[in-house]
């Protein structure tokens, strides 16, 4: 398993329409994309400030090209591109060699 690191965000003033974005286009899509096997994403509601840790079946999946995504990802990409401050760090790519998660899913606060 691999997993891709993205650090990125918005203002605060726009946090709450970024984890719109998210929820509502961007973890569907990703649901659809080819060895994607799960994902979390952390925010700083203080700053906007934001990282999403995308994990992938194998490098291959995790290394995929963009132009090669499916079109649901590429627009829901775009609706986050749209409001991100534009400050991103490099996406940076993990191999993952321990998991353990507990039997509840996770429910995040309204």
């Amino acid at each position: 398993m691999y997993a891709q690191l993205v650090e990125g965000g918005t203002t605060p003033e726009l946090r709450e329409a970024m984890d719109r974005i998210v929820r509502e286009e961007m973890l569907p899509a990703l649901e659809q994309e080819a060895g994607f096997a799960g994902t979390l994403n952390l925010v700083d509601r203080a700053t906007g400030k934001a990282l999403m840790l995308m994990l992938w079946e194998t490098r291959e999946h995790a290394e995929l090209p963009l132009r090669e995504r499916g079109p649901e990802f590429l627009k829901a990409l775009g609706s986050v591109m749209a409001i991100s401050t534009g400050a991103r760090a490099p996406i940076s790519l993990w191999e993952v060699n321990a998991v353990a998660w507990p039997d509840t899913a996770f429910q995040p606060a309204a």
